[in-house]
Order: structure tokens, then C-alpha cells, then sequence
């Protein structure tokens, strides 16, 4: 991240859109998901503290005495903190928009509207956050309005017929962590110029919106490689950068590069599939246990802003899926001073 001056705090403001019809032409499966999030780093001196930045400080291994800190956070580098907040919605349907209901082997409908507060702890060549979610199903994440007002007014689509069977309201309550390390055997070349790097990830969550774990890593390539790397997409618990090294004052402030990553998942549960934990639904089909995708894209950037526009495929998401799901993927970072 670049710095301007000793004065104000340092903020990000991180506008997401992920959607099918970008780069597959659909408009299914995980059609649609939004995200506008707020992330401010915090100065060195300053600690988080506070009802809810307390324990999510003592989760993201900060204090190495406790068990497992050596394993989140390395030794490398003083400690630094971010804090953020984000507002996310995401919708999923079926391939025919004429069906009053998901027809068996496609995806119900089913939508997700909710809050994310996060804590990122980082230093030199690690990060690591936790998330906590809070949102719910059913109408009130007004997927449907949200769905038709788009068909109606952009893109002049066909309008969905069965939002009414769509997964029901529940109010949901996640805890996600997510953790990179950087991968020094990748990093190649002179970063002001070309050069190479990378970091694995690994990551939970656990709560009746999602449970799964994930490992996966991720290689980038290109011209005045920044020190930062924000998730490209709509993910749940991980919207933040991987801030890593803080850059120094004189980075050249235009950057191109591309990247490439690979994820596995073990899936627990997932409402948008399997239905609510705590009411019956009809609005269900069976999840599969493994998913993996690939990911890749290009990034920009210019002074204080950051564009990205990637691409991602994943593998069969529930039994009787007829083919495996494609979408594309848009963000635009904005770094700033208050």
C-alpha cells in the first residue's frame, strides 16, 4: 500500500461483482454476488480492542503463546492490523427461468444478504483474518427484488418464475478464518520491473450459512508486482488484501500483472444446497463433498486504485449437477486517507 503522509488513517473502500454472464454467458447456478466493503489499517502503535475486536485478535494467532500461533503467524516482521466491514449479497438459481421450482439435478433458488466484520493480523510474509458473518435467507435478502429490478432495467433478461420456492429465511451466524503465507520459492526477478511471486492459503468456517475447509495457492506475474493482493471475487470471510510487506513511498504507481490459482474445498454444509439447520425446506439438494476450481485473471493498477477482472471454474458443487459452473469476476480498489 502505498504511503502518502504520516496524517489520517489509512483506508480501503473494495467494490466486488461477481455474476455468470461475464465470462460464461449463463444465468445459473451462483448467478450473482455484490460486495462493497470498508478496511482501515491500523497504525503500530494502535491495538485493536474492543468487544468484538478482542477475541477476533485472539483467533487470528497475534499472540504467539497461545497454541498454534507459530502456525498462522511467522516470526518475520512486526505486527500489523486491519479492521473492516462489508455489506454482501449473493444469489443462486436454476438453468430455467421459467420453472416454478428447481427441477431435479439443478440448484434451488436461494439468496443471502448480511454483514462481515473482519480482523486481519499480518506482518512481512504472513496474514491471517477472521470473519464474522451475520445475515440471512429467504426473502429478506431480496435476491429476488434485486434479480428482477437488474432483468428489468440492464440487462432485459427473462425474468425468474420461482423465487417463491426458494431456500427459506434463516438467520445466519458464520465464523471464517482465512490465512496466507508467502512462498519464497516463487519469488523471482526484479519486482520494480518483472518478477514473479506467490503465497499458499488455507482457510474454515464453520456455522449454518457454511461449513468447509479449503487449501489452494495462488502464483502472480508481471510488471512492478505491488506488495498487496486483495481476493478477486466474492468470497465469504475474505474480502480484505493480503497486505504482507507494507510498500515503501517510492513504489512506481503503475502496476499490470496477471494471476493464477488452484482451491480445494471439503464441504460440511452449505444452505444454498443442503437447506436451513434449524427449519425443513423443499428447496434442497445434495451437496458434494469435494469442489475445486481454478482461478485466473489480470490487475491493474494506478496511483491509488486497483482493477481486476478474473475468471473462475469450479467442479460440480451437488450430486446430479449437469455440468460444472463458470463466472467471472470484477473489483475495483480504492486506497484513501480520512
Amino acid at each position: 500500500m502505498q504511503a502518502t503522509g504520516s496524517s489520517g488513517a489509512e483506508w480501503q473502500t473494495i467494490v466486488q461483482w461477481d455474476n455468470d454472464l461475464i465470462m460464461a454467458g449463463t444465468d445459473q447456478d451462483y448467478t450473482n454476488g455484490t460486495r462493497i466493503a470498508f478496511q482501515r489499517e491500523l497504525p503500530r502503535w494502535e491495538t485493536p480492542q474492543g468487544l468484538l475486536k478482542d477475541p477476533l485478535r485472539e483467533l487470528t494467532g497475534a499472540n504467539r503463546e497461545r497454541p498454534g500461533g507459530d502456525l498462522r503467524l511467522s516470526n518475520r516482521g512486526p505486527l500489523r492490523y486491519a479492521w473492516g466491514i462489508g455489506l454482501t449479497q449473493l444469489m443462486y438459481t436454476p438453468r430455467d427461468p421459467g420453472s416454478k421450482a428447481s427441477p431435479t439435478g439443478e440448484r434451488p433458488y436461494a439468496g443471502w444478504l448480511g454483514m462481515e466484520f473482519s480482523l486481519q493480523a499480518m506482518n512481512d510474509n504472513t496474514t491471517s483474518g477472521i470473519t464474522l458473518s451475520i445475515g440471512t435467507t429467504g426473502d429478506t435478502s431480496m435476491a429476488e427484488d434485486t434479480q428482477d429490478w437488474v432483468h428489468q432495467n440492464i440487462s432485459d433478461s427473462p425474468l425468474f418464475q420461482g423465487w417463491d420456492s426458494q431456500v427459506p429465511q434463516e438467520v445466519t451466524i458464520n465464523l471464517h478464518f482465512d490465512h496466507k503465507r508467502r512462498l519464497d520459492f516463487l519469488e523471482h526477478g526484479k519486482p520494480e520491473l518483472f518478477a514473479t511471486d506467490g503465497y499458499s492459503e488455507w482457510g474454515l468456517a464453520g456455522g449454518n450459512f457454511n461449513t468447509h475447509a479449503y487449501i489452494g495457492s495462488l502464483l502472480r506475474f508481471g510488471y512492478n508486482l505491488p506488495s498487496t493482493h486483495s481476493t478477486p471475487r466474492v468470497q465469504l470471510g475474505s474480502y480484505g488484501a493480503a497486505f504482507f510487506k507494507k510498500e515503501p513511498p517510492a513504489k512506481k504507481a503503475f502496476s499490470i500483472l496477471g494471476f493464477s490459482g488452484l482451491r480445494g474445498s471439503f464441504v460440511l454444509h452449505d444452505i444454498t444446497l443442503d437447506g436451513p439447520i434449524f427449519r425443513e425446506s423443499r428447496a434442497t439438494t445434495e451437496s458434494k463433498k469435494l469442489v475445486g476450481e481454478w482461478l485466473f485473471g489480470i490487475q491493474l493498477r494506478w496511483n491509488r486504485f486497483d482493477l481486476s477482472l478474473s475468471n473462475t471454474l469450479r467442479s460440480d458443487e451437488f450430486k446430479g449437477q449437469q455440468k460444472s459452473h463458470r463466472f467471472g469476476s470484477a473489483m475495483l480498489r480504492w486506497h484513501h486517507r480520512y
